[in-house]
């Protein structure tokens, strides 16, 4: 499956196409104003929720299923609204969503994804390589067809040889489908400006991404690291939705689950000194992980304050509080070489204030 890159940076073209880049710490879908996507490691979501699921001894993998079926969905509805009527009567157009949808695994780094022929009723049945969650991907792989045939389904897996094949079949939703729906409060406008590749328009801070289109991997050269493009509203759901059946007591577990998995990403990718942490400057290093949050869709910090201890960060459009509160102790534990207390509230429309002290 060759994917059609950037001459200039190597990205990929469709998905810089489909993609913008907004002065205001969001990503959204050109054919969606209103849907936002970030670009984050691979394994965040597998190791938030397994974490948390070791705290609380209970598994919340249907929450997470279902979550994930309903904004794959949504996100396909959007893109394919146009082509509904072709896509029911003109054949052979079905089909060339679905080769679509293939490619657009390897173009986000999700998976490699293959259609195969499949023998019975349901609707299909294909090869799934390297998913950057297992779990997930059979909800995204769900959502997608659900969007495309209007009816729903379920699934299973099969091993036939070498590979793990994705096998949909008609089914139902469970009652918690419907109490996970999203909504989204309207951006921040903001004023922060990318340098563009002049090829594909692509900010050329992403310049050391890579594709793995027959394996179906994105990989940050700089920190040999797997990546992902995903849409941000899983998270936020599945975490409003544990809140609502466990109560606040899980915050702080979600908020310990984000800080132990950012420490060594946050290392890897900016710390450039010893444990000591006189050795580099602070302000250069907030700074430049406060910027990476932007970059990748995760919000636009527009404030940041230390004085003797304390570290103030004021962003404008975040994507979950709760994961950045976890990202920002993170920040704060190897810059001051102490586990902050945080605290955070809504201090406007779609901004939020927190405040770390040792």
């Amino acid at each position: 499956m060759r994917i059609k890159k950037c001459k200039v940076c190597g990205f990929p073209y469709r998905l810089a196409r489909s993609l913008v880049w907004n002065d205001n710490g969001t990503i959204t879908s050109k054919h969606r104003p209103d849907f936002r996507t970030l670009i984050i490691e691979a394994d965040y979501l597998t190791e938030i929720f397994k974490k948390i699921e070791e705290v609380l001894g209970v598994s919340i993998q249907h929450i997470v299923f279902e979550a994930q079926r309903n904004a794959a969905k949504d996100v396909i509805n959007g893109n394919i609204s146009r082509f509904r009527w072709a896509i029911r009567y003109v054949p052979g157009v079905r089909r060339m969503v679905i080769a679509y949808f293939n490619r657009m695994a390897s173009w986000t780094g999700q998976a490699y994804a293959k259609t195969i022929p499949h023998q019975g009723e349901g609707a299909g049945a294909a090869i799934i390589r390297n998913p950057f969650n297992r779990d997930l991907m059979a909800a995204v792989v769900v959502g997608a067809l659900e969007s495309l045939d209007e009816k729903p389904y379920d699934y299973r897996w099969e091993r036939r040889g070498e590979d793990d094949v994705i096998v949909v079949e008609s089914g139902a939703h469970p009652d918690i489908s419907e109490r996970l729906a999203y909504n989204t409060a309207p951006p921040k406008p903001g004023d922060r400006r990318y340098q563009r590749c002049p090829g594909c328009g692509v900010p050329v801070l992403l310049k050391d991404m890579e594709w793995r289109e027959n394996e179906g991997l994105m990989i940050d050269m700089k920190r040999g690291v797997r990546m992902v493009v995903l849409e941000i509203y899983t998270t936020s759901v599945v975490l409003r939705e544990l809140a609502r059946e466990l109560g606040e007591d899980v915050f702080p577990v979600i908020v310990a689950a984000q800080r132990q998995f950012s420490l060594p990403h946050i290392r890897g990718e900016f710390f450039r000194g010893e444990d000591n942490s006189s050795v580099f400057d602070k302000e250069v290093f907030y700074r430049e992980v406060l910027d990476s949050v932007a970059l990748r869709g995760q919000g636009n910090p527009v404030m940041c304050d230390t004085d003797d201890g304390r570290l103030v960060i004021i962003v404008d459009n975040p994507f979950d509080e709760y994961v950045l509160a976890g990202h920002f102790s993170a920040l704060y534990e190897i810059a001051e070489g102490k586990t902050p207390q945080v605290a955070w509230e809504a201090t406007g429309p779609s901004t939020v204030t927190y405040t770390l002290t040792s």
